[in-house]
């Protein structure tokens, strides 16, 4: 059998070398032309078809075309050509073009492949030689759509196929639907058997049934031919009469009945295909039961959608991938679309989708998502948020900035508490992807909104975390400004976790903010949540203290690295690293230039100039060293000479002097580091963001401190400036507190405030919430 297949394969592919070299090509003039590759000829000797692969001229869509040119078949060809043109069925396949001549047939079709090659594909991609539980789902699903063609053709059409084996039933590639084909022995099924497959096709002759007397109708043959398929599909091509299919086989226990029905001897004894549906190889197949559901969506109850859907998403992993992918997605879609599923739908969807490549997720995923969002049933906002995690990578920045964020935007100032705080955590997704109008301005006026108007504690609280975790993208223009006035007004909410969460958020950022900010900003906010009336929120006011008072006395003891401790704050790079020195750190190195350096007069570039600020500094803290050393060894000579008795004039001179440069070199050091802090930016107008003109509901309004209150504040006067320098008196001007005091807040709480100390007291706080929506909430009241 083996060699005959390979014969015929040879003999074709040199008549189709012979064919297109000489004569006119056929199928020049339609739409479709066959793919060159000599494997891609396959003879079938169960069917006068020739099956060759395809492809659309204009797109490139692949197709299946059937070739017949056999003198001895042309005619059979020709009638399944007109069977094919107008038989109309989901389980036939699909007929797109054809031509024939005097000597040639052919018909185009969807792409498919035989039932025989599929199997063998099956097994092959799996490595194994039996089919395991997977295949016998699919198996299952194949044999019902099987029946359900047959009763169309037998019942509506009053047609029988005649010839039904493994190399006439083809798996479409599209949904991997089961399909007739090859309907050249289709007949009435009340005449007699005109052309019998095996006169025509002797590899066909062992599925002939045995004779009785008064023959077979054609119904009855049929499921005959039913029954030596399934033998086929699980023995192979083993058979050789009719007597080798009383023989079950592998065949599976729960079909075993059915199949023994199938092939009785006797017509008038044969089951129907009706009882063959009904078996428990079929009935109770949950692959089955599913596709058929969703198939008939449109006829279902709301409560019957509800409870189907609800089970799909922990079946799905019964099923196998590609029939999920190709046939179960499809139906979701289509149930999404037309069958009134709502969100529903959504949990499966979204777990079949992550196993579609990128370009097929946003092809048919995307676009659903957009339209889901602008619905108005809450259930479908909530349910899309929670599962934001799992297809936010597919969306592109156009999608979310053009199509979903206004729509989300939404749930910020819905009447559900639930929603409002799904859409906060949802931000941690959405903002690597947000335009500068939409996260700068947009987004920070719903949370200023949230802070100040919403009266639900745990969301205040949150939206602070948010804020404090998506730091890093805001635009460095306005970031300081902004956290400053966010987190500071957080330290006076009436919700205890929010003042805490508050000051673990400072600490997160402290990057972002000026040592000019830290000490005249951040620190008197600090402080005053010293004095808070719960534990928690005073223990980390005290951390956050002691790191922004090391990180000022670092800089203070080494003045070089001020540079190195604001390189974030101006930096637009997410993961905090400057890309471009000059656009940030030209204003602070000026500034260190002209008051530590003093090497030039003229303007310095950035790079140049941190290079010379810091070779300044360290070499006046060389030379304050070494004045150190003489004036020490000076005064140890003084000393000695003074228990001598005789003091010599000319070391009594030396040390004065030693002592006043050393002096001046003091006063100069704290003379420039006063003025790094005490600088007033030149920029103030530059500063201003768009929080500055909401009155009412601004980040902060009652803790905003201005500028002109505050440039003193640091400013310390060391001593007195030599020669001309003028002595300044340091005036420390503080702003009115609208802070309400402790007993006030206490008042304020809820009496069910009280929190468990692990889910406050530790940093894995502020790492933990909201980076997914599956973990608990913060064990807290709301307010």
């Amino acid at each position: 059998m083996k060699n005959n297949h390979n014969t015929s394969s040879y003999g074709c592919i040199k008549m189709w070398g012979s064919f297109f070299s000489g004569g006119k090509d056929p199928l020049k003039d339609l739409g479709y032309e066959i793919l060159p590759e000599s494997q891609q000829t396959t003879n079938n000797p169960r069917s006068i078809w020739t099956i060759l692969n395809g492809k659309k001229k204009t797109t490139g869509d692949l197709v299946t075309i059937f070739s017949c040119q056999n003198d001895a078949h042309i005619q059979l060809a020709k009638a399944a050509l007109k069977r094919m043109k107008t038989l109309r069925h989901p389980n036939i396949l699909i007929y797109l073009d054809s031509v024939e001549t005097d000597k040639s047939v052919y018909v185009v079709t969807e792409k498919a492949v035989t039932l025989e090659t599929y199997l063998n594909e099956l097994k092959s991609n799996n490595n194994v030689t039996d089919f395991n539980s997977e295949h016998l789902l699919e198996i299952a699903w194949g044999l019902q759509q099987l029946c359900r063609v047959l009763i169309f053709l037998h019942d509506d059409c009053k047609l029988s196929h005649g010839n039904i084996n493994t190399d006439t039933i083809f798996v479409d590639a599209k949904s991997c639907d089961w399909k007739l084909g090859c309907l050249e022995f289709v007949q009435s099924i009340n005449e007699a058997q005109i052309n019998l497959p095996s006169r025509f096709l002797p590899a066909c002759q062992r599925y002939e049934p045995p004779s009785k007397k008064g023959g077979d109708s054609q119904k009855a043959r049929d499921i005959w031919l039913v029954g030596t398929l399934i033998w086929e599909i699980f023995n192979g091509n083993g058979a050789t009469s009719a007597t080798s299919y009383r023989q079950l086989g592998s065949i599976p226990r729960p079909l075993s009945a059915a199949y023994g029905e199938l092939i009785n001897p006797n017509p008038s004894l044969r089951s129907s295909l009706d009882k063959l549906l009904q078996s428990p190889f079929i009935q109770n197949n949950s692959l089955v039961e599913c596709l058929l559901f969703l198939e008939q969506i449109q006829l279902k109850d709301p409560g019957e959608k509800q409870t189907f859907f609800t089970s799909l998403s922990d079946k799905v992993d019964q099923f196998p991938s590609h029939i999920n992918e190709r046939k179960l997605l499809p139906l979701l879609f289509n149930a999404y679309e037309f069958g009134s599923s709502g969100s529903a739908v959504l949990p499966t969807l979204f777990k079949l989708g992550k196993r579609l490549s990128d370009n097929d997720y946003k092809k048919r995923i995307v676009p659903i998502i957009t339209k889901l969002f602008a619905s108005t049933d809450r259930m479908t906002r909530f349910r899309l948020l929670q599962q934001l995690d799992s297809y936010v990578e597919h969306l592109t920045p156009a999608v979310v900035n053009d199509d979903i964020f206004t729509n989300i935007c939404t749930g910020f100032t819905d009447q559900e508490p639930a929603i409002r705080e799904a859409t906060v955590k949802a931000m941690l997704y959405l903002t690597p992807k947000l335009n500068y109008k939409n996260l700068n301005i947009e987004l920070m006026k719903h949370f200023s909104r949230l802070q100040t108007s919403d009266d639900q504690g745990v969301i205040r609280t949150n939206t602070i975390v948010c804020l404090g975790k998506i730091a890093a993208h805001l635009n460095p223009s306005i970031r300081g400004r902004l956290l400053i006035s966010a987190f500071g007004r957080g330290t006076q909410d009436p919700f205890g976790p929010s003042r805490q969460a508050s000051l673990y958020a400072l600490n997160h950022s402290e990057r972002f903010f000026t040592l000019k900010d830290i000490a005249t900003k951040i620190l008197p906010i600090a402080c005053h949540a010293t004095i808070d009336p719960e534990l928690d929120v005073r223990q980390q006011a005290f951390k956050t203290i002691q790191i922004f008072v090391k990180k000022l006395e670092t800089v203070s003891e080494k003045p070089e690295l001020a540079i190195e401790m604001e390189k974030d704050v101006s930096s637009s790079n997410v993961g905090g690293i400057a890309a471009n020195e000059t656009s940030w750190t030209s204003w602070a190195l000026t500034s260190l230039s002209s008051n530590i350096g003093k090497l030039t007069t003229k303007p310095q570039q950035p790079s140049v100039n941190l290079t010379l600020a810091k070779s300044d500094s360290q070499n006046a803290l060389a030379n304050s060293s070494t004045t150190t050393t003489t004036t020490t060894t000076t005064t140890t000579a003084k000393a000695e000479t003074s228990n001598n008795g005789q003091p010599p004039i000319t070391t009594k001179t030396t040390t004065k002097l030693q002592i006043k440069v050393e002096k001046e070199e003091q006063d100069r050091q704290s003379s420039a580091l006063a003025s790094y802090f005490n600088k007033i930016n030149d920029n103030d107008e530059e500063d201003k963001t768009p929080w500055d003109d909401i009155k009412s509901n601004d980040w902060g309004d009652s803790l905003e401190t201005e500028d002109d209150k505050w440039d003193d504040f640091s400013a310390t006067t060391l001593s007195s400036q030599p020669a001309k320098a003028t002595t300044t008196t340091t005036t420390t001007t503080t702003k009115s507190s609208s802070v309400s005091n402790p007993s006030s807040w206490a008042q304020d709480k809820p009496s069910s405030t009280s929190q468990k100390k692990n889910d406050w007291d530790s940093d894995a706080f502020f790492d933990d919430v909201l980076t997914s929506a599956t973990k608990p909430k913060p064990k807290t009241s709301r307010h």
